[in-house]
């Protein structure tokens, strides 16, 4: 019961926090963070990554902290990597180079770093978990072509 109350706690800090940052962004990106792109990706590859964990295995707790992991890591990473996409994508010159980079870089670096988060203790199905991320090549691939075409 402790542990379950301990969570919650933590959860609503969480919360707060994500609201308070929520209020600060302006206009949703800076010069090195997309916070739109941050906060769209947290809820959707959270929930996939819970839903995953949840229905596989039927731990609550467990499912939640994997959704947490990758929600928060989502959140980090995916406003640095798109805004990263998005520079490779604009200031390479040569078009198939610029696409292709701005494609494997980001993706290459996410499916290390989510590989590694979800081996660490807390996550039941860690390989199901990672499977989603491969999500991320459509995402740069789509996200490189339209700002290269600006």
């Amino acid at each position: 019961m402790k542990r379950k109350l301990a969570y919650f706690v933590s959860l609503s800090f969480i919360i707060t926090d994500i609201s308070h940052l929520l209020k600060h962004m302006k206009n949703g990106s800076n010069k090195y963070f997309d916070y739109k792109i941050g906060v769209a990706g947290a809820i959707f590859m959270g929930t996939i990554v819970f839903c995953i964990n949840y229905f596989s295995t039927t731990l609550v707790i467990e499912s939640l902290t994997a959704a947490l992991k990758q929600a928060a890591y989502t959140f980090i990473f995916g406003g640095f990597l798109m805004n990263g996409c998005e520079y490779i994508a604009t200031h390479i010159k040569k078009r198939n180079k610029a696409i292709g980079l701005a494609i494997v870089i980001p993706t290459v670096f996410t499916l290390i770093l989510t590989t590694v988060m979800h081996f660490l203790k807390g996550t039941p199905k860690p390989l199901a978990s990672v499977i989603p991320t491969l999500m991320i090549i459509p995402a740069t691939a789509v996200w490189a072509m339209r700002k290269r075409k600006k």
